[in-house]
């Protein structure tokens, strides 16, 4: 069976090759839009309605080869099957976010930020509806294992955190609060 999509319109960001997260960081610094194609612009009609929305991509850039066990960037110590990650690369690649939405103008969305390149294909647009979509006995699957998962957690959410590192003998902490270290630091490398 052939399944085939087309674009329905375009997500655009300050992100490029080397410098997108591996996971949505809702305040991340840039512009971050999504324009759908004119002839959809009324398929928008009521959206404005919802704080949130799932937005649904074409992974355009995933080059690697699929692999049916992978690694995450959050634990590369641990071999997870591909179903148990988010890789892009994937027998479909396709992305999936959740991202506020901030405005809307007639077939523009401006949106928080999002784990996407500039230039990623939209394929789809949902409402998050919150008695549907927010589960209250989700877990983190074999990320609630890891001994350090605070602190993964941390790293996967962006959020500003202290490491403790040790050097010769003397213990040190540095903070990761500045988001451009962050987004530098921890390279997208579409094996989230």
């Amino acid at each position: 069976m052939s399944i085939a999509f087309q674009s329905i319109g375009t997500i655009h960001t300050p992100y490029f090759a080397l410098n997108a997260p591996h996971q949505a960081i809702p305040n991340a610094p840039g512009d971050f839009w999504i324009t759908l194609h004119p002839d959809y612009a009324t398929a928008l009609e009521g959206l404005r309605t919802f704080n949130y929305i799932y937005v649904i991509y074409h992974l355009n850039e995933a080059t690697s080869p699929i692999e049916l066990l992978t690694r995450s960037p959050w634990a590369p110590e641990i071999e997870i099957g591909l179903f148990a990650s988010r890789s892009a690369n994937r027998p479909n690649p396709l992305g999936l976010s959740i991202v506020q939405i901030k405005d809307l103008h007639n077939n523009e969305l401006i949106i928080s930020g999002i784990d996407a390149y500039n230039g990623t294909p939209l394929i789809d647009i949902k409402p998050y509806i919150h008695f549907l979509d927010s589960k209250e006995d989700a877990n983190n699957g074999w990320l609630d294992a890891l001994p350090d998962r605070k602190h993964t957690m941390a790293h996967a959410l962006g959020v500003s955190h202290s490491h403790q590192t040790v050097q010769v003998d003397n213990q040190h902490t540095h903070d990761h609060h500045d988001l451009l270290h962050r987004q530098t630091k921890h390279l997208h490398n579409h094996n989230d």
